[in-house]
């Protein structure tokens, strides 16, 4: 991999969303894979299968689906599961089809109260970047993907709370 590829795919990723919601609520929408299934992804994708064990050492996987029907498999597994403060999780993404091997990484969210409403960061840093030019595309696009996937939470939260 190009040493300025390698530098840009090891880089640490943070984002922050404010939601309408307590920790616990924020929390249970990262918890519950029925209600992860209505938010996660990218604007024009669907989570299709969502499995989540919820204690460390359980699957956390998500299959997403493209507007055109290309299906986006993540798999990965939980390091910590502490409810409602913060998830650690490692994911492995980007299926090359030219048989490289996948993108690792790992995943930190904290849900921190302010104000009856809880700031979600999610940090993501690369664990064993693959040398392949797939996983520098991808990688272009995951602020993007995290970003939306936090406005589409922070949505679903909102109307769950008008409804409540």
């Amino acid at each position: 991999m190009d040493e300025s590829i390698q530098r840009e795919v090891m880089r640490e990723r943070r984002t922050n969303k404010t939601v309408d919601a307590s920790p616990e609520k924020a929390f249970q929408a990262w918890a519950d894979p029925l209600q992860l299934r209505t938010w996660w992804g990218p604007r024009g994708f669907t989570a299709r299968e969502v499995i989540i064990e919820p204690h460390a050492g359980g699957r956390f996987s998500v299959e997403m689906e493209d507007d055109e029907g290309k299906v986006f498999p993540m798999r990965g597994a939980f390091r910590e599961f502490e409810g409602p403060s913060r998830l650690v999780f490692t994911t492995s993404i980007i299926d090359d089809p030219a048989g490289g091997r996948p993108l690792e990484a790992l995943n930190t969210v904290t849900f921190e109260g302010r104000n009856g409403r809880t700031e979600v960061t999610w940090r993501w840093e690369a664990i064993d970047p693959a040398p392949t030019a797939i996983v520098s595309a991808a990688i272009a696009g995951f602020e993007h993907t995290v970003a939306d996937s936090l406005s589409r939470l922070a949505e679903v939260i909102a109307g769950t709370a008008e409804r409540a």
